[in-house]
């Protein structure tokens, strides 16, 4: 039950660095600028993601070898202090953590079961919300500002289950390429995630924003508008606003990364 783990973990790693390069993306960085971030760039978040790649590749060894959850944890927290010391800030916090949940939830679901992998989910993330290290808990529950990832996490991940993998599966069955499907599930998860770097950068009435323009993003894709050039004029906007949308780039980065352990990505 545990052979796809070492994959898994590298899957993870290329659907973060899948996402970074990523373009364009409004208020994020990628290979055109830094959006609303003028503390990264794209060399700093590479350096950023070296270090999750490894953190990946020693949780796998830890969930193999049957390292409890409490020593888990620590890797990740260790990880996030590697990551703020090589580069400055707690970039891909988040996605420590998420990616972390489901590579250690794919150890109790057979294969590429997504129904079981998400039970899974659910009963880490319960475990870890209820009855792990207090601090570690409370850490997470005081970044992400109580619901956003927390609910997610103890909800099965439904903008990944629910949300962003239907909405490639049906781009492409309607003829769509990979291309418009990944910009498909950006724009469907702009509109679903309760993404907490969005209520800092630019409150209620930022995450509106984002979720209008993802509603946008959605329809023009399946119209086949040109969507490229809508997302270069509201990236604009965006920087002008300093609004981000980090947890919609974390939970894209998850769904890239299960795309390519299933096999889909190659296949479209």
């Amino acid at each position: 039950m545990t052979s796809h783990l070492p994959k898994l973990a590298q899957d993870l790693a290329r659907g973060a660095f899948m996402e970074l390069y990523l373009t364009p993306k409004p208020g994020l960085v990628d290979l055109c600028d830094c959006g609303a971030h003028p503390d990264l760039s794209v060399p700093r978040l590479e350096a950023s993601l070296k270090i999750v790649s490894l953190y990946l590749m020693d949780l796998c060894d830890a969930v193999l070898s049957g390292e409890d959850l409490a020593a888990r944890v620590r890797l990740g927290v260790a990880a996030e202090r590697a990551v703020q010391r090589a580069v400055g800030t707690s970039c891909h916090k988040g996605y420590i953590f998420l990616g972390g949940l489901v590579l250690c939830a794919s150890a109790c679901a057979p294969g590429r079961n997504e129904a079981s992998l998400r039970a899974s989910i659910e009963t880490l993330a319960r475990l870890f919300f209820e009855h792990s290290d207090p601090g570690a808990a409370q850490r997470v529950r005081n970044r992400f500002q109580g619901g956003g990832i927390r609910e997610e996490a103890l909800a099965g991940l439904p903008s990944l289950f629910d949300e962003a993998l239907p909405v490639y599966r049906r781009e492409l069955a309607n003829g769509g390429n990979r291309g418009s499907a990944v910009f498909a599930m950006m724009g469907r998860l702009m509109q679903t995630v309760e993404d907490s770097t969005t209520l800092r950068s630019g409150g209620r009435s930022g995450l509106k924003t984002v979720r209008e323009d993802g509603r946008l993003l959605e329809r023009m894709v399946a119209q086949r508008d040109d969507f490229v050039d809508f997302l270069v004029r509201r990236n604009a906007h965006y920087v002008s606003r300093s609004l981000t949308m980090g947890g919609v780039a974390g939970l894209l980065a998850l769904a890239l990364a299960w795309l390519s352990h299933t096999g889909e990505l190659e296949a479209a």
